[in-house]
């Protein structure tokens, strides 16, 4: 099962209503543009100059040894492949695949964009691509402009972020500018000079709405706190600032693939007439682990439904939900974090959808509709990390919901 139902569904049913073929022509485009975003991992991509940590941070957020300290490379791009490979993209147009990783090696003259695929999980959700700055400032802003062009999401590396390096950063969207972070790399260094705490209140006066936020990491330490074990010191993961790091980029991850959903969602909706409705609505797995989620619809012909009959109908099927985890743990029993959050993330997209309808002017129920997409993002996030813990997360998450949503209809 897809880690991201949510997207999954989505992506589906896009598929399945092209292949009908009753999308109009002058929608084909628009629908293939989606499903490109929907099959396509979240792009990130971290920028600054030579020695800035950038490869440091690729490491940090793959959490192996991927690009080696001495490395030179031209343009690095690193994604999900089933096995690890090498690849040299030409300035022709050509390829060059060698088996494994082979970035410490010599890099022919010709090779424009370097390409290491690998098979971890992490690699399915985002993309990393690396853009050194270096040369003279013409070429310093192609290559910026270049790179910001590739992006979702921007990690701008550096010590400093100079006057030429915000000028650089300038002509960025404001879009992508609220999908990325300046990251202070070396912070260890800035605090035994003493000047870190300096630093970031400096450079958060100065750049002002050009970042999401100012986040300083010490790569070293960072990298040094998840052991080879699978074990990691807790205390220097969130001292170094790779835990805010982590956090943050999974939560614009996450938030761009909702968005992207939607966006999808939308479409469908908009065609919704003109598409068969099985194409909407494909069947389910033949044996799944627990029953696909249900939207519980009031015994009304009307389209229209009271705010607090919306509700009630979210309560309801949330009760069903916690009804069918309950039966199939006793079947079966559920000792793996991933069913449980593959569960969670099916109730939480579909509750949405649900909760959704209601064009509400109550402020309790306003609330509870962004608790609610709140709450999804957050199981997402959980998702990625796919531990107990992350599962019981999520399930206490959607309890309180439940809580909040039948002391607000009772009221």
């Amino acid at each position: 099962m897809n880690a991201i139902l949510a997207t999954s569904t989505v992506q589906q049913q896009l598929e399945n209503a092209l292949e009908t073929g009753h999308v109009p022509d002058e929608e084909k485009r628009r629908a293939a543009q989606l499903l490109k975003r929907l099959q396509s991992p979240v792009r990130v991509v971290l920028i600054g100059r030579r020695g800035s940590g950038k490869s440091r941070l690729i490491n940090l957020l793959t959490g192996m040894t991927i690009v080696p300290d001495t490395a030179a490379l031209p343009p690095l791009e690193v994604r999900y492949g089933p096995a690890e490979r090498t690849v040299h993209l030409m300035a022709d147009g050509s390829e060059q695949s060698l088996k494994g990783m082979h970035l410490d090696q010599e890099v022919p003259v010709e090779a424009a964009i370097i390409r290491a695929e690998l098979p971890l999980p992490i690699l399915k959700r985002l993309s990393l691509t690396e853009i050194c700055l270096e040369g003279n400032p013409s070429d310093q802003q192609t290559m910026a402009e270049w790179a910001m062009n590739q992006a979702d999401i921007v990690l701008w590396c550096s010590q400093s972020f100079d006057a030429q390096e915000s000028a650089l950063w300038a002509s960025a969207g404001e879009t992508l500018k609220g999908h990325s972070f300046l990251v202070l790399t070396k912070a260890d260094q800035l605090q035994m000079k003493g000047v870190l705490s300096a630093r970031i209140d400096q450079l958060e006066d100065s750049v002002g709405d050009a970042f999401s936020r100012v986040l300083p990491v010490a790569t070293i330490q960072a990298i040094s706190a998840n052991s080879t074990d699978g074990t990691r010191d807790e205390n220097l993961w969130a001292a170094s600032g790779g835990k805010a790091l982590m956090d943050g980029v999974l939560h614009l991850v996450a938030t761009g693939r909702r968005a992207d959903a939607d966006n999808a969602m939308i479409f469908l909706r908009r065609n919704a007439q003109r598409v068969p409705a099985n194409a909407l609505h494909p069947a389910p797995q033949e044996t799944p682990p627990i029953a696909p989620p249900v939207p519980v619809k009031p015994d009304s012909a009307s389209d229209e439904m009271p705010d607090t009959q919306v509700f009630r109908d979210a309560l309801e099927f949330l009760q069903q939900r916690a009804d069918q985890m309950l039966r199939a743990s006793r079947a079966k029993g559920i000792d793996s974090p991933s069913l449980v959050l593959d569960h969670c993330l099916e109730t939480s997209t579909t509750l949405t959808e649900i909760i959704m309808e209601a064009e509400t002017c109550d402020t309790v129920l306003c609330d509870i509709q962004d608790d609610t997409v709140e709450c999804g993002d957050m199981i997402v996030l959980y998702q990625l990390e796919n531990t107990d813990d992350a599962a019981l997360d999520a399930v206490t998450l959607l309890l309180q919901l439940k809580k909040e949503m039948a002391v607000a209809i009772s009221a």
